[in-house]
């Protein structure tokens, strides 16, 4: 009996499977509206962090896999800032075991990403947590500060190395000397000390202007002395007076790739991308940069790392300005223009899944050739792969929506959709606790929720069929041929023209008579849809009816399709008062600007349910025409009875 329960499940998951378009799917059945289970909700976690901060690992090696949560407290919201101005940290990173958090710790700044990575082949195997902070990564080792990694200062153009030592903000002066001289020249002027402090400025200045990059502190030289502010620029020139300029970039993304071995336990590497357009792979200790490559004019915002560092391997780079960037053993293969700035990115079996800010997921093949685009009901608000040790083959995507799913998608076909209360912000996938396949959620409102993933789940995606019906394979049952259908088609061959004639000119007749008949509803008000060209004003009007009865919602949506704004316009309602009884019977419209569409309820009840149905006219009338501009014929429905 259970065994007929579970096909009878299967079958009913693989004909919900069959029926769902990915792009707007139908209603799931029960069976795949329960794809999760609930295992744990605190609505009061008071979490707030991306899903690049949020991570699960074994911290101490004993099996019991533990979420680590670097982010801030939801509390603050407002007030964050205000905080990190008076020292105060509000971003710590939380250690949650099981359903209670295990311990917290401070971080001096906002993280931006947090991982785990083995750094030795040493026994037990013990993991290291990466939080990446500022130009910073902090190792954790058993929750422990370890060790710290910091980003190398970029470099500094020669005219900024001899201009700022010399004393060039020691006086305000302003910018109105007008230099000709080349690096060189400053820098030899400078020595024999000839240059001025105006012509000093005025090289920081022509030198931001330029294609160089320059450093934090001539950028806001520049921006201080064209605001006009003296006194700040006093404290400046007092802070960086005598000391050389360094430029120190910061850590926007990272992630790890395997070194040697593709184990779950195997030794890997950081690979970390930077505000100056850098990606950098670090020595599995993290105390060096082994690879070093330069994007130009692309800063790395979301990672992918894939295969062996020591034989091939692949990063997949979603930039800020909205670019896909493919890396094959370090070498750029492909720079692919997205449709859209980038959300998030997750490694698929055929190659990489982009999530966009235009509510669409796209897969892009190792080559750069895009696969397929699945179109999304609502923002994206987070995403994160889901890969299982029960099916290796299925790598699907969990995809976050703002109007409170959650769904997830093997490749383009959907397997299944889950409504939250809140939506999710923030999730990862993979072991929490003694549990293989966990996800944790981070919802808008700063609940931690936790959902397991059945063993018995189907994620293989194979249920969606792609191909032709099986009903293509049925012979039709063809009649036999009888002496009046062979004079037809004889007829048909030798009058094929002047049928084909006569066809389209029939055709052309009722498309003329519809367009006729169509337009005579509009311009005569005897429909809901309702449009006028009187008074040189270019009006459309379209009305609905919403509601079971005796209340109902009447929606009016207006649009003014003219070049001029419409001034002094006013709706007046016209019905039955013994049957119906309107909100307001005239309403004053706001001014109508061109190309905008506006919005109108009105509530109307019927006073009389066994009276039957009949019509509410909808008038639009301005105070300089005694014509209507418009009108519309609404017939109400009818209405049910009130209890």
């Amino acid at each position: 009996m259970l065994a007929s329960m579970q096909q009878r499940k299967s079958a009913s998951i693989a004909k919900a499977n069959e029926a769902a378009v990915p792009e707007v799917p139908a209603a799931l059945p029960d069976s795949q509206a329960g794809f999760w289970l609930d295992a744990h909700y605190d609505p009061v976690a008071n979490l707030k962090a991306f899903s690049t901060c949020l991570h699960t690992c074994d911290l101490y090696g004993d099996g019991d896999w533990r979420l680590a949560v670097a982010g801030l407290d939801n509390k603050l919201k407002a007030s964050v800032y205000a905080q990190l101005a008076s020292a105060i940290h509000p971003a710590s990173i939380r250690v949650w075991k099981g359903t209670q958090m295990a311990s917290e710790h401070t971080l001096v700044d906002i993280p931006s990403a947090a991982t785990s990575f083995y750094a030795d082949d040493q026994i037990p195997r013990i993991p290291a947590l990466a939080v990446a902070v500022g130009p910073n990564v902090f190792i954790y080792r058993n929750l422990r500060p370890y060790f710290k990694f910091t980003l190398p200062p970029e470099t500094v153009s020669d005219v900024e190395k001899t201009v700022w030592p010399c004393g060039a903000c020691a006086v305000i002066m302003p910018f109105t000397v007008s230099m000709t001289y080349s690096s060189e020249c400053y820098r030899r002027q400078l020595y024999a000390g000839s240059l001025g402090l105006a012509q000093a400025r005025q090289a920081l200045h022509k030198l931001s202007t330029g294609s160089t990059p320059v450093t934090s502190c001539t950028t806001e030289l520049q921006d201080l002395d064209e605001a006009g502010q003296e006194a700040d620029l006093d404290m400046l020139s007092k802070q960086y007076k005598g000391e050389p300029p360094v430029q120190q970039t910061v850590i926007t993304c990272m992630t790890t790739v395997k070194k040697a071995y593709d184990e779950d336990d195997a030794v890997s590497c950081l690979v970390l991308g930077t505000e100056s357009g850098q990606v950098m792979v670090l020595s599995p200790t993290a105390n060096i940069a082994t690879h070093h490559w330069q994007l130009r004019q692309h800063v790395p915002a979301f990672l992918c790392a894939s295969g062996l560092l020591d034989v091939e391997h692949r990063v997949a780079i979603a930039t800020r300005h909205g670019k896909l960037v493919l890396m094959k053993n370090g070498a750029v293969t492909s720079t692919i223009h997205l449709d859209a700035l980038p959300l998030g990115i997750a490694r698929s079996h055929k190659g990489f899944l982009v999530g966009c800010t235009n509510s669409t997921v796209q897969c892009f093949s190792l080559k750069g050739k895009r696969s397929f685009c699945v179109n999304l009901p609502s923002p994206i608000l987070a995403m994160h792969g889901l890969e299982t040790a029960q099916q290796k083959l299925a790598k699907c995507l969990v995809v976050s929506l703002a109007n409170g799913d959650v769904r997830v998608y093997n490749e383009q076909h959907l397997v299944s959709v889950t409504h939250f209360k809140s939506p999710v912000n923030a999730m990862t996938f993979g072991k929490f606790g003694r549990e293989e396949n966990t996800l944790v959620s981070i919802t808008r409102t700063g609940g931690l929720d936790v959902k397991i993933l059945p063993r018995t789940a189907k994620l293989d995606g194979g249920s969606s069929v792609t191909g032709p019906p099986p009903e293509q394979d049925i012979p039709l049952d063809i009649p036999k041929r009888t002496a009046v259908y062979i004079q037809q088609t004889e007829r048909e061959k030798a009058n094929a023209v002047d049928m084909h004639t006569t066809f389209q000119q029939e055709l052309v007749k009722l498309r003329l008579a519809t367009a006729k008949a169509y337009m005579k509803v509009m311009t005569d008000g005897q429909g809901a849809t309702s449009t006028s060209t009187a008074s040189s004003a270019s009006l459309s009007l379209n009305a609905t009816v919403s509601g079971l009865g005796p209340a109902f919602k009447l929606t009016l949506e207006l649009c003014n399709n003219g070049s001029q704004p419409i001034l002094g316009a006013a709706l007046v309602l016209l019905y039955n008062k013994q049957m119906y009884s309107a909100q307001h019977d005239q309403r004053q419209l706001p001014v109508l600007l061109p190309a905008l569409q506006y919005h109108f309820d009105i509530r109307i009840r019927c006073l009389d349910p066994e009276a039957g149905v009949d019509v509410v006219k909808v008038l639009m009338h301005s105070s300089k025409s005694p014509v209507p501009l418009l009108s519309a014929l609404v017939k109400m429905p009818l209405s049910e009875f009130e209890e």
